[in-house]
């Protein structure tokens, strides 16, 4: 339920995000969403080099303690999938974007501030992805220091 309520919120910080850029009339949406891919999966990159570390501390924590560690193995391959799928997201926001045909259908506005919403979005669950991976790391870091 808790992760509901994070993705909720998420949706509603990006959406008002989005309305407030608009209302600004600022230039910020339109680089930013320009920018949207290339940023994601370079922070999909660094969140596979910061998992690999997590997976090998589990590694040696494993071999030391024998425990087995099934949730956080799970809770990485999750995390992988979610950021792949988000990127997904981010890449068909990004085409909506800029389609024609649906802002003649929708009109120009709408098209900009959904998928705006859409594109922060996928910033903002990203930075929630870091913020767990680095907890993640530095708990298996405390770990190690307690033994």
């Amino acid at each position: 339920m808790n992760n509901i309520y994070k993705i909720l919120t998420f949706i509603f910080i990006s959406i008002i995000a989005a309305y407030a850029s608009h209302l600004l009339n600022s230039s910020f949406a339109n680089k930013f969403a320009e920018n949207i891919l290339a940023l994601l999966t370079t922070l999909f990159a660094i969140n596979i080099a910061s998992s690999t570390l997590i997976a090998s501390k589990i590694r040696e924590i494993q071999d030391k303690t024998s425990y087995a560690f099934k949730k956080s193995k799970t809770s990485l391959k999750s995390v992988f999938h979610e950021q792949i799928v988000i990127i997904v997201i981010a890449f068909v926001a990004s085409l909506l974007r800029e389609s024609s045909i649906l802002q003649d259908f929708l009109s120009k506005k709408i098209v900009c501030i959904l998928s705006d919403s859409v594109i922060f979005f996928t910033f903002i669950f990203f930075i929630d992805v870091i913020k767990d991976i680095g907890v993640a790391l530095f708990e298996l870091l405390d770990f190690e220091e307690k033994e």
